[in-house]
């Protein structure tokens, strides 16, 4: 493996505990909750985000590519669009199969998740374009370990 794949590959880990920390930083913040399911929470955002959101991730890159418009903004503009797609599979994972009644995206569960999604998005964007234009890498691992370091705090606290 080379060492651009392990940071690929880093880039998406630390984006998905960058959702993580944000959820239950909202949760906390917004609606003075602590996180209680931990099992519950990375059951249903887990397979959403490394697969739906990283499918979608990748044939956004594609398409850029394609049009020959992929700069960071317009990046960052469709994974901003296409996190709202795993929002409507939560419910699916977790036992609901009505879509119009508990995926909507206003709803208070729904913005949560949306949350989650967006912030991994917006940290995975940046993380893609730095290694995909070969980019010093080292705010972003500063980033990442910030991310890493208060996810830790924030499993030890609850």
């Amino acid at each position: 493996m080379k060492k651009s794949d392990l940071f690929y590959i880093w880039v998406f880990i630390s984006s998905y505990l960058a959702g993580v920390v944000a959820y239950t930083l909202s949760l906390f913040l917004l609606y003075d909750e602590k996180m209680r399911g931990w099992g519950q929470l990375l059951m249903w955002t887990a397979p959403s985000f490394f697969t739906v959101t990283l499918l979608l991730f990748l044939l956004s890159i594609l398409l850029l590519k394609l049009m020959n418009k992929n700069f960071l903004w317009t990046q960052t503009l469709l994974f901003t669009l296409a996190a709202i797609v795993p929002v409507y599979f939560i419910p699916i994972l977790s036992g609901f199969w009505n879509f119009t009644s508990s995926a909507s995206l206003f709803s208070p569960e729904g913005m949560l998740f949306y949350l989650f999604f967006f912030i991994s998005s917006l940290m995975s964007s940046y993380g893609l374009w730095i290694a995909h234009k070969r980019h010093n890498n080292k705010s972003f691992l500063i980033l990442s370990f910030v991310v890493a370091m208060t996810f830790v705090i924030i499993v030890a606290w609850n």
